[in-house]
């Protein structure tokens, strides 16, 4: 009898091979559930899902990254299109899984640090 392959099982070998992509080619890491910070900017508040260990010219970076999706709500944003017109961090591209629409995705990962520049540009 040869072993059951399961949905879940085909998504955590996608996702495993996302966060080894990401980091071979970008430098970041995906955290584990709840392992990362809550990030919160005025009442709004979201758990840290990536972080950058790239260099970006001052040593290591370490910031939170944030999806489009998560960028949006703490921005107060009613779609995730272009939450941050003009980054100073050049977004960094992955895929993602999308459950609203029940596949992976192409998305960006911003940096915290924009997120919190474009949220004081809004106050």
């Amino acid at each position: 009898m040869s072993p059951t392959i399961t949905l879940n099982d085909l998504i955590a070998v996608r996702l495993n091979e996302i966060a080894e992509d990401a980091w071979d080619q970008h430098r970041v890491m995906r955290l584990g559930h709840g392992d990362g910070r809550v990030l919160e900017i005025g009442s709004a508040a979201a758990w840290e899902q990536w972080t950058c260990h790239g260099e970006h010219g001052d040593g290591l970076c370490g910031q939170p990254l944030l999806t489009s999706r998560q960028a949006s709500i703490l921005l107060g944003l009613r779609s995730d299109d272009d939450p941050i017109p003009d980054p100073q961090m050049a977004p960094i591209e992955v895929e993602l899984l999308d459950e609203g629409v029940g596949c992976f995705m192409p998305d960006a990962l911003f940096h915290w640090s924009d997120v919190v520049r474009e949220y004081r540009k809004a106050k």
